[in-house]
This record gives C-alpha cells, structure tokens and sequence, in this order.
C-alpha cells in the first residue's frame, strides 16, 4: 500500500512540473467518462520521474502499471472537482502559496540563471590566475571558531589580536561542539570538502594566518590556516566543468544580491522592529549537521 500510494505521490509531482500537455493528435491510450491520457502526456510525465522510477517502467508491464496509476490519479482528481473542493480554504491556501513560489522561480530562472552564464575565456583566466586550487593532493589543514552572530565573531578576534590562545577560545565558544573540544582544529581537508564561503577564504589564507568573519549558512567563523601542503597540478580539461560550476554559482549570487538590493530600494519596505519583537514563536531544538562531521561540509 504504501509503495502504491508513494508512486502516485511520484506521479502527481510529475504532473505538476509538467503542467497540462494534451496536445491535439496526439493518439489516445485511455479514456472514460471525463478521461483522457494521450501519448503524449503519458510520455512528458513519465520523464519527468527520478532515474531510478522511469527505468521501472521501461518493461510493458511497467508502462501497463504507470497508465493505472494515471488513471487513479485523474479519477481522484475528478471526484475532487466533484465535490468541489477548489473552494476549500486550505486548497486554495496551498494553491496560492505553490502559484507564488511557481512564479518566483520562474522570475529568478529569467533574472538570474539565463543572465549567469560563463564564458570559456572566463573558466580558462580563472585556472590560469589561480593554479594553487587545482593540484592533486593540495589541502589546508585549519581551525574555525562558530559563532552565531557578527558582534561575537568580532569580539573573539580582538581577543585573538590581543594574545588570546586560539585553540582555548574555540573550545570556550565555538558551537561547533565536535572541533571545538579539539581546539577547533578540523584537520586537512581539500577542494570541494567545504562550504563554499568557508572554503574560499581558507584556502586563500597563508599558513599562520587568522581570517575576518566569514558567514555560511552555519553562522559566522573565524578561521586560522595552520598549514598548507601542494600537490600535482591538474589538467585544465580535468577541472573545467569544476570551476565552470563555481564561477556560475559566484555570479549567481552577485546577480541575486544585487537585484534584491534593486527591488528593496525600489519598494522602500519598512520593518518594524517594535511589533517583531513581541512575536511569539516556539522553536524546536535541532541538531546542527556540522556536530555530525565535525565540520561545514557541502552537500
């Protein structure tokens, strides 16, 4: 039952990427009383599966099961229509809330992916400009201090610049429990290990040195290089696809910075801080996925 209702739920995910692709002529392969699934559709929604769900349905058995579980799934939708529960508040809640984030996306494919392309001259002066970051066996063994805001990130490197033992502050302070009882040390790591903003700056650092602040997703860390080891300098042809990805994701996020710094002048929205802060909310206690590993990894 369960594996039943998990490919429905795969087919109605489908079909919303999809959207609604009964094109005329294409040849009918079921129909009934307000019912009908083209070849057409059959096939756009099927490709829209994960990997692992369309080669199951590759067999005629399988294409047999997946017009079945379209055919429940459009005789669900019509007795829905029947009962006429596009009214229902919560229906049309969902459905406003899914039309927003539709057309978000949409906006942000147009403003921002489309316009964030990189050319092959920019990946070529990218691996010529920077050879340290693409050697075989290169890493950066380094310790990070975590903290949750930019005010204790500051007070702990004046700390730091005061004489204060980086190794003690990061088992005083750090959130990241795991380094931390180790004096923050996370041991060598290489390209591609990290978060990228975390990644960046490490990696840029000389051995001995103390970073800024650096925000991640995790909070914001100070980060000192301890030591550096180079390796074998990899092949441009190895590595383009890599550093294509990376300058895609750079120039990503300046175009989604900036055009949100446009929209907010633009709109002049005001916040007021008065009426935020008597909001009451109840958070659930969470592990940090950093504790698991002991460092920001990526994904």
């Amino acid at each position: 039952m369960k594996k039943r209702l998990l490919l429905l739920i795969l087919i109605c995910i489908a079909a919303l990427a999809a959207g609604c692709n009964q094109q005329k002529g294409s040849p009918v392969l079921a129909e009934g009383s307000g019912i009908k699934i083209t070849e057409e559709s059959f096939k756009d929604k099927l490709a829209r599966l994960p990997e692992w769900a369309i080669g199951r349905f590759a067999t005629e058995e399988g294409k047999k099961e997946f017009i079945k579980e379209m055919i429940k799934e459009e005789l669900l939708y019509k007795e829905a229509k029947k009962q006429g529960l596009e009214k229902d508040k919560d229906y049309q809640s969902k459905l406003e809330e899914f039309n927003k984030m539709n057309l978000i996306t949409t906006l942000l494919k147009k403003e921002i992916e489309e316009k964030a392309k990189v050319e092959d001259k920019e990946i070529r002066e990218f691996y010529d400009k920077h050879p340290e970051d693409f050697k075989a066996g290169s890493g950066v063994k380094a310790s990070h201090i975590l903290v949750g805001t930019e005010a204790e990130a500051q007070n702990i490197l004046k700390q730091l610049q005061k004489g204060e033992s980086f190794a003690k502050l990061a088992k005083e302070m750090s959130k990241d429990s795991a380094s931390a009882k180790n004096g923050g040390d996370l041991g060598f790591f290489s390209q591609g290990s990290m978060v990228p903003e975390f990644e960046k700056v490490a990696f840029s650092l000389k051995a001995g040195e103390t970073s800024q602040p650096v925000k991640t997703q995790f909070g914001y860390h100070i980060i000192k290089v301890t030591e550096k080891k180079s390796g074998d300098a990899r092949g441009f042809e190895e590595v383009k696809k890599e550093i294509q990805k990376r300058l895609t994701i750079d120039k990503q996020r300046n175009l989604f910075d900036t055009y949100i710094k446009t929209l907010e002048e633009k709109n002049k929205v005001t916040i007021h801080e008065d009426k935020l802060k008597e909001v009451k909310t109840e958070i659930k206690q969470q592990g940090m996925p950093l504790e698991q590993s002991g460092h920001p990894k990526t994904e």
